[in-house]
């Protein structure tokens, strides 16, 4: 019974630029954990600007707790066991969420179950996936025309760099397709006021919903957004950043959860039970995981997201390296999930990883 961990860094096919940053690449760990001869893998990765942790701390903790994690995961009851160490040991979010799904793989095993039964038995196995399409392209109609014939009924569009010259852009997609479903998602970038006015301009495009408007996202601030605009809003990153989150929720339409962000698997349950409470839609995305990782925030769209909604999930384009590749799981705009997550990588051959231990 062993625990193994290796770190790797992927890059992205081209820079990914938001409001207020640029990735250049893709950094986190994959853990490999077997167990009577069975091989569990998961991922840990916290997201730059999302996550309060970063790779450096996880790091530490991984190389501190070493032997406490292993002893956890070879316990008849890992998920309980983990449950009190994150407590005591104040662990961060997306190294919970990694060691779970290592847990719950083993509590699967142990019940004769796959991972996606045993979490979500009475769940679809098809989920709707919206496109990510970038309005700094030349082509940007060409590219939305493509995502149509492939079957996407969903788009996600970043603004906030250039609202002038964003809009205009918005504004001939929806005159060209007006059954398009349109969200956008400007990443903290405006002022109360300039929010105001720039969910005021999109309200007539029929959009799904406006994305983290406020670069103060307080109950306040959002309160008098709601009030000054009828464009539905969405949290995001607002959930991670202020322990004040939930009072956020009476006026939002949408919570747009990372799983990586968000913690254990548990956490993420609460999270989606108090998004309910609110009657918040629900979308799952990814935090830009590898493969590994995206597998199991699959399965949590399957589970926790609002059904009949596109979901966050087709992102493995955005990187020019990958662990795997999960082409074959898109089809006419929806996400297939399988029943087994990763069962094996090569670590040596692909030249991807650095050993941690």
């Amino acid at each position: 019974m062993t625990l193994a961990c290796h770190s790797y860094k992927l890059p992205f096919s081209k820079p990914l630029k938001t409001s207020n940053q640029i990735f250049q690449y893709r950094k986190g760990f994959v853990l490999f954990h077997t167990k009577k001869e069975q091989e569990f893998f998961g991922e840990v990765a916290p997201l730059p600007g999302f996550s309060a942790e970063n790779h450096k701390s996880v790091k530490k903790i991984l190389l501190a707790h070493q032997q406490t994690l292993e002893n956890k995961l070879d316990s008849s009851k890992p998920i309980d066991e983990l449950k009190q160490f994150y407590r005591d040991a104040d662990i961060p979010p997306s190294l919970q969420f990694g060691l779970d799904t290592l847990a719950y793989q083993i509590k699967a095993q142990q019940n004769n179950q796959s991972l996606f039964p045993y979490l979500f038995p009475d769940s679809a196995k098809k989920v709707p996936v919206n496109a990510l399409i970038s309005l700094q392209e030349d082509t940007v109609l060409n590219t939305v025309e493509r995502n149509i014939t492939s079957g996407y009924q969903t788009i996600k569009c970043k603004i906030g760099l250039h609202f002038e010259q964003e809009l205009p852009l918005l504004r001939k997609i929806r005159n060209k397709y007006p059954k398009l479903t349109i969200r956008v998602d400007a990443n903290q970038a405006w002022s109360l006021d300039q929010a105001v006015e720039y969910c005021n301009q999109l309200n007539d495009l029929n959009i799904e919903y406006c994305e983290e408007p406020l670069v103060e996202p307080t109950p306040k601030n959002l309160e008098q957004l709601s009030q000054h605009t009828a464009l539905p809003l969405a949290l995001d990153e607002s959930t991670a950043q202020h322990p004040y989150w939930p009072n956020l929720l009476p006026f939002t339409k949408y919570l747009i959860i990372k799983p990586m962000v968000v913690g254990s698997f548990q956490k993420n349950i609460e999270t989606k039970r108090l998004a309910n409470t609110h009657n918040n839609k629900v979308v799952i995305t990814t935090s830009l995981e590898s493969s590994v990782g995206r597998y199991f925030i699959d399965l949590m769209a399957a589970g926790l997201g609002s059904p009949l909604i596109a979901h966050g999930l087709s992102t493995g384009f955005l990187l020019a390296k990958d662990i795997s590749s999960d082409k074959n799981i898109f089809s006419e705009g929806y996400l297939n999930i399988s029943s087994q997550p990763v069962t094996s990588i090569n670590f040596e051959q692909q030249k991807l990883f650095k050993k941690l231990f």
